[in-house]
């Protein structure tokens, strides 16, 4: 006979010593709370991380914005010769047109000169030690469909065209895919050369895109007081040829202002 009872109950399993211990309730409610100055932390180790690199980024990508959709004034000449005519320029728009060393007016736009300095480009075209005018700025595109920033400066002899490959908004900065004088066909140089002798005065126009063409654009010259149109087009291989429109009527016109003189 054994002292037990039959009905009594089982003991219980000793508790484990390794089980989680049940949260509390003011740790639940610290984590609830916690977690937005958690996240703002690690938003402004990022920002701080990676900030400065993406507002230089941020900036180079609307320098770029602003040149592929600029517009030159067409009322009036981005070069111009006649000393008269300069100083009158340069009166009215200080903060555009300087003066060279022969008295020429020069306008070198803003917007190409920011976006080359913050893309490393180099700054805008320097020849005998002054700076070139800037007759073109604005997006063309090749005969196969790539998209360029397309810049000419200068005149004849002393222009240089470049050719930029456009970066995006979520990467890549636009690169230079082509840079040098533009090739001018002989027809063009043999029209120009009738009024060569000639005294009047060479002012060069603004570009305008052809909206018909989009690897077209025109600028209209006076050279030597004789009116004529520059054809400019953009190739496959990102170089920029030049040709006189119309080299009959250039020619003809020169004659007569010879024949005037």
């Amino acid at each position: 006979m054994t002292d037990s009872t039959p009905n009594e109950p089982a003991a219980l399993p000793p508790r484990l010593d390794y089980a989680p211990p049940a949260r509390r309730p003011w740790v639940r409610r610290l984590l609830r709370r916690g977690w937005p100055v958690g996240l703002l932390v690690v938003v402004a180790g990022l920002a701080l991380a990676h900030g400065p690199r993406a507002w230089r980024h941020y900036k180079l990508m609307r320098f770029q914005a602003a040149c592929l959709s600029a517009e030159l004034p067409q009322d009036r000449p981005m070069w111009e010769s006649d000393a008269a005519a300069a100083a009158a320029l340069v009166a009215a728009w200080p903060a555009e047109y300087a003066l060279d060393a022969w008295q020429r007016a020069v306008r070198v736009d803003s917007r190409w000169a920011a976006l080359a300095a913050e893309g490393g480009m180099g700054p805008p075209y320097v020849r005998l030690g002054w700076p070139q005018s800037t007759t073109f700025c604005h997006e063309r595109f090749t005969p196969a469909g790539r998209r360029r920033l397309v810049v000419v400066e200068g005149w004849r002899s002393e222009d240089q065209a470049t050719v930029v490959e456009p970066g995006g908004w979520t990467g890549g900065r636009p690169r230079v895919a082509w840079r040098g004088m533009p090739e001018w066909d002989r027809a063009t140089n043999d029209s120009l050369n009738s009024a060569a002798e000639l005294r009047g005065p060479t002012r060069l126009g603004a570009g305008a895109p052809d909206p018909a063409d989009r690897s077209r654009w025109t600028v209209p010259v006076v050279f030597n007081g004789v009116l004529g149109m520059l054809e400019y087009r953009l190739a496959d291989d990102d170089t920029v040829t030049v040709r006189l429109l119309d080299p009959a009527g250039f020619v003809a016109r020169a004659e007569a202002a010879n024949a005037a003189q």
